[in-house]
């Protein structure tokens, strides 16, 4: 576990952290020493990620949540007020398995659509409501949003994520100014992380793996905990309080002009 508790005592809610990039800033919130809310679609694993952090001497509990129902999203609140008697933190991570999806916009239908947007948005929201009066009663609450560089460049492969993520980034700045006066603080980041899936993909397309990377200044991904979620851990600590209202890129320089 790491030494340096910034977040000792505070308590975090993570949503879509069964896996992938949530469970990598469930594990680096913990390791800071929050307490960890994970709040997964699939039982089965946000109890892994839950397990994961407890095997290290951490905090966590489970809670089964499809972020898309608003009924969900206020049940994982619930529980982390009622297991650890307040919520300092909120991290939207959860995002659709349609994001990644190649979908040009004449092939777009409504559930598409509705699928991404409800993930994307809507838990947002939820969130936001939700949270706001436990956030607000900390004096250092913290509201983060997983977006996307897409939000500014656009991106040719699904132009429903390009669409949802510029409207995190619009919620972020609108939050930011609403919440500033009840010192807590909004952001969000646009990470670039290599997965477990894009791990799999690119030991079976090294070349596109090289393509990848030599675009990126420091010349790798982001690794999953200790890069994206350093980020959070830094966002959602003392160092970072008077930031708020920013979109950070966590992308070794991808996109330097963002």
């Amino acid at each position: 576990m790491n030494e340096l508790k910034l977040l000792q005592g505070r308590t975090a809610l993570v949503t879509g952290a069964g896996g992938g990039i949530g469970r990598g800033l469930a594990l680096a919130l913990a390791a800071s020493g929050a307490n960890v809310v994970i709040a997964a679609r699939r039982a089965a694993t946000g109890d892994e990620t839950r397990d994961l952090i407890t095997a290290e001497g951490g905090s966590a509990i489970s809670v089964q949540s499809d972020v898309a129902r608003r009924a969900d999203v206020q049940a994982a609140v619930a529980a982390a007020v009622a297991t650890y008697g307040g919520l300092d933190i909120v991290v939207h991570n959860a995002s659709s398995g349609q994001s990644s999806a190649p979908t040009k916009c004449e092939e777009i239908d409504e559930t598409r659509w509705d699928e991404q947007y409800a993930i994307a948005l809507d838990a947002a929201y939820y969130l936001a409501q939700a949270s706001f009066e436990h956030l607000r009663d900390t004096d250092r609450g913290r509201f983060i949003i997983l977006t996307s560089a897409q939000a500014l460049h656009g991106g040719a492969m699904n132009p429903i994520y390009a669409a949802v993520k510029s409207a995190q980034r619009g919620l972020v700045k609108a939050l930011a100014r609403e919440w500033g006066p009840h010192k807590v603080t909004v952001n969000g980041i646009a990470p670039a992380a290599e997965t477990d899936a894009t791990k799999a993909y690119f030991e079976r397309h090294p070349q596109i793996h090289q393509q990848i990377v030599s675009g990126i200044p420091l010349r790798r991904l982001g690794d999953m905990r200790d890069d994206i979620g350093g980020a959070i851990v830094a966002l959602a600590s003392e160092q970072m309080r008077f930031v708020t209202g920013q979109v950070i890129p966590v992308d070794g320089g991808a996109y330097t002009a963002l």
